[in-house]
């Protein structure tokens, strides 16, 4: 799959720990617990594992600068459920108005696969789960909002964060910030920055936090990218609005990055 007109930056070492893409649709109506458990059936053999997990709220990012977030009132008990492959990499998301498919780093070992694979396990996992819909008569999902999220790990290198993270994202400059040099070293810091998508495809939300690594006590930087935006009831427009949304995630993660980072992530083109 050609997922972009032009050459994109590519990293040897991204600290990209997850990458999701998800799809939110009009709630399925007829949609009953008992269907988890058929979904698994049906791809038992590549997502043996499950796990239940509460739901996701909607989320329309329908205007410029706005979230609508609603909590759907569910009458499941377990609202969403992961279906996992042998390696704990990869999984499917499913709740009676969202599909998802992550990709996601378990061991410090495991290699990104690239875009185009964690998409097309997103495209084959959808494609079953339309096709589950209309044999168990439940209908065709209705199609209102596309998501692609990239969740990244960086560790501390240069300097302690939250101070540090001006050497990897040059829009957090603290030196600069001290006119008049008062302040101490801030304790703690997040940011989020919104950038709109061209052709009213939706918006581009940059996240920053910073925090302890639990599995092994490891400061890092959590740098989140989703793109959000509408999409046609027929998702028509999928592959399309995907193929923007990756590019704006890469070019934008480079864009906000600083050279020094790239050296270290091992930037190739």
């Amino acid at each position: 799959m050609n997922t972009s007109p032009s050459v994109l930056p590519s990293f040897s070492r991204p600290p990209v720990i997850e990458v999701v893409c998800g799809v939110q649709f009009d709630r399925l109506s007829s949609f009953k617990a008992v269907h988890f458990g058929e979904f698994l059936q049906r791809v038992r053999h590549a997502y043996p594992h499950t796990e239940d997990h509460p739901p996701l709220a909607e989320v329309f990012d329908d205007r410029p600068g706005t979230d609508r977030p609603s909590l759907l009132e569910m009458d499941i008990p377990f609202s969403r459920v992961f279906y996992i492959d042998p390696s704990g990499n990869f999984l499917l998301q499913l709740q009676p108005t969202r599909f998802l498919a992550n990709w996601r780093r378990m061991n410090d070992s495991d290699e990104y696969p690239r875009f185009t694979a964690a998409y097309d396990r997103f495209l084959n996992g959808w494609d079953d789960f339309v096709r589950f819909c209309k044999t168990n008569g439940l209908g065709t999902p209705q199609v209102n909002q596309y998501e692609l999220t990239y969740i990244n790990h960086v560790a501390e290198a240069v300097e302690a964060y939250p101070v540090g993270i001006q050497h990897i994202l040059p829009i957090v400059s603290w030196r600069s910030a001290q006119s008049i040099h008062f302040l101490p070293p801030p304790r703690g810091l997040s940011l989020k920055v919104q950038f709109a998508l061209p052709d009213d495809k939706g918006s581009l939300h940059v996240t920053v936090n910073h925090g302890e690594r639990r599995r092994d006590k490891e400061r890092v930087l959590l740098l989140d990218l989703t793109a959000r935006g509408p999409g046609l009831k027929d998702w028509s427009d999928m592959n399309v609005w995907f193929q923007t949304a990756h590019e704006w995630i890469v070019r934008g993660f480079t864009d906000l990055t600083a050279g020094i980072a790239h050296d270290r992530w091992g930037r190739q083109q």
